[in-house]
C-alpha cells in the first residue's frame, strides 16, 4: 500500500468531513442518512461468511400510491442508526475492464410505520444526500419519478413506476436504472427478482432502447455490478472502534483486503478476508474491525483486490467514515 496514496485520500477525507459537520451544524432540517444492515456471521476475525438477512410480509399486487419523489440532491448528510442500502451509479477508475461506472451502496434510517423495501424504493427516487453527492456518486433514474405501487409475493417484487421512468438516457443510462432498483430491492430476502411495471402496466421492456424489465436480478446486471461492492460502512457513517465491514464480490481466490486509516491517511488497520466465494461466483464478506488503540474523529476505509498479474490495486472502493470513541453515535451538532 503506497503512503502516498493514503495521504492523498486523507486529504478527501478531511475535506469530505469538516464538510459533513460544518453541514450538520448549518441545516437543523435535514433529513437524516443512515447506514445499511445486513446480518452477518464472522468465522474468524480474517475469514468471514455472510449472508443478508431481512424478513418483510409479502403484499398483494401493487395498488398503493406514493408521493412524487424526484432525483434532486437530499439535504441529508448526518448519518446515524443502522437501515437499509441505496444503491447508485459511481465511477471507480481502478476498475480493469468494462465501464468504470459501477453501482455503490449509500444508506438510510429505517423509521416506524412504513415497510422497508417501500422507503428504499422512495429513497432512491428521492436521489443521493449531500455526502453521496460529493464523493461522485449519481443517479440514473430521471427526476419526477414517482412511486406508484410496490408489493412482494413470492420473492417476486413488482414495482410500479411512473412514466418518467422511460425518459431517454441512452443504452448504459436506462440499464443502469434499472440496476439501481434491483439492487435495492433485492437487498430483502423477500426479493429474488424484480418486475418493473410502467403506469400500472406490466412491461417486457422498458426506455426507448428496450431494456428487458421481467424477472431481474443481479446477475442481469454484470457490466455495472463491482467486484467488490462495500454495503457497511456506508460513506460517512459514525461507527465505534469495533464495526465491521460487510458486502459481496467476487474476486480471484474470493480474496478481499482492506485498510483503515486515520484523518492524516496513516493506515491503522489492515488485512484481508476470505469471502464466501470467488473465480467467478459471487460471495459475501464480513470484516470485524478492532481499533487499538483507539481512533475519535474523521477516518477512511479501503477495500480492494490485489492484482495476481502485476500487483496493483483493482476495484478500489474508498471512502470517509467518522468514528466516535463512545459509541456509534452522532456527533451533537447531527444530533435531532
Amino acid at each position: 500500500m503506497s503512503l502516498t496514496r493514503l495521504f492523498r485520500l486523507s486529504s478527501l477525507i478531511a475535506a469530505l468531513l469538516i464538510g459533513l459537520l460544518v453541514a450538520c451544524a448549518s441545516d437543523d432540517q435535514a433529513t437524516t442518512s443512515t447506514t445499511t444492515t445486513t446480518t452477518t456471521t464472522t468465522t474468524t476475525t480474517t475469514t468471514a461468511t455472510a449472508t443478508s438477512s431481512t424478513t418483510t410480509t409479502s403484499t398483494p399486487a401493487p395498488t398503493t400510491s406514493s408521493t412524487s419523489s424526484t432525483t434532486t440532491t437530499t439535504e441529508a448528510p448526518c448519518p446515524t442508526d443502522v437501515g437499509i442500502n441505496v444503491f447508485w451509479a459511481w465511477v471507480i477508475d481502478s476498475i480493469p475492464a468494462g465501464t468504470p461506472e459501477r453501482v455503490a451502496a449509500g444508506g438510510r434510517g429505517v423509521t416506524g410505520g412504513i415497510d422497508d423495501e417501500q422507503r428504499a424504493m422512495e429513497e432512491l427516487l428521492a436521489g443521493p444526500n449531500v455526502l453521496e453527492t460529493e464523493i461522485g456518486m449519481t443517479t440514473n433514474i430521471p427526476g419526477g419519478v414517482q412511486l406508484l405501487g410496490l408489493s412482494i409475493v413470492d420473492g417476486i417484487a413488482i414495482v410500479d413506476l411512473s412514466g418518467a421512468f422511460e425518459e431517454s438516457g441512452g443504452t448504459l443510462g436506462e440499464t443502469f436504472r434499472l440496476a439501481q432498483v434491483v439492487f435495492t430491492l433485492t437487498q430483502f430476502d423477500s426479493v429474488d427478482t424484480v418486475d418493473v411495471w410502467i403506469d400500472g402496466e406490466a412491461r417486457d421492456a422498458v426506455g426507448s432502447h428496450g431494456i428487458p424489465a421481467m424477472g431481474l436480478s443481479r446477475a442481469d446486471f454484470s457490466d455495472v455490478r463491482p467486484l467488490i461492492l462495500v454495503t457497511s460502512p456506508i460513506p460517512g457513517e459514525v461507527v465505534g472502534n469495533s464495526f465491521q465491514i460487510e458486502g459481496e464480490s467476487n474476486t480471484f481466490e474470493a480474496t478481499v483486503e482492506y485498510v483503515v486509516v486515520d484523518g492524516e491517511g496513516l493506515i491503522v488497520d489492515e488485512g484481508f478476508t476470505t469471502a464466501t466465494a470467488g473465480n467467478g461466483e459471487w460471495g459475501t464478506f464480513s470484516i470485524d474491525i478492532d481499533l487499538d488503540p483507539p481512533l475519535d474523529g474523521r477516518a477512511g476505509i479501503i477495500v480492494f483486490e490485489t492484482s495476481a498479474k502485476d500487483g496493483s490495486q483493482q476495484n478500489v472502493v474508498e471512502y470517509p467514515i467518522q468514528i466516535d470513541a463512545s459509541a456509534a453515535t452522532l456527533p451533537e451538532d447531527c444530533a435531532s
